[in-house]
């Protein structure tokens, strides 16, 4: 029987090199790396837009606010902005792209709309608020947890 020897733990070690290098390399082939938006550099472009629409939403004196009620959140918005609200709402999951969901604004005469969870994955979501009232864009983003 022949007696370990250094040229046997060079063996083994590349050996195990070799095999960690091929099983980093399937799991990596299987990983989803989907990109948060697919029009990443036309967003990239308008960002300014994207920043003034944030500080117009900053200046407001009352912020929109997003309250949980049962089984559902109330999305009110500030009277000073004007009584027509229209625009979109994103529920963005930062881990899977496929339940995202994207949702045209509709609100009620006191500028208040109810948003259900059903049908919503549990976990985090953003929700991002894109809107328009009085000629003016707004965007709000929340965490939210289902």
């Amino acid at each position: 029987m022949a007696t370990f020897n250094w040229g046997h733990g060079i063996f083994l070690f590349y050996s195990f090199f070799v095999a960690v290098l091929i099983i980093v390399v399937i799991k990596s082939t299987g990983f989803d790396n989907s990109l948060v938006t697919e029009e990443y550099y036309a967003k990239d472009i308008a960002y300014q837009q994207e920043y003034d629409r944030r500080q117009n939403s900053i200046n407001l004196t009352t912020a929109v606010s997003l309250d949980k009620e049962s089984g559902a959140y109330r999305i009110s918005f500030p009277r000073e902005a004007g009584p027509k609200v229209s625009g979109t709402l994103q529920f963005y999951r930062p881990s899977s792209k496929k339940h995202d969901r994207l949702i045209q604004l509709s609100t009620d005469d006191k500028g208040e709309m109810y948003l259900s969870t059903d049908g919503l994955q549990p976990g985090r979501y953003e929700l991002i608020l894109e809107w328009s009232a009085g000629g003016r864009d707004y965007l709000d983003e929340f965490d939210l947890n289902v």
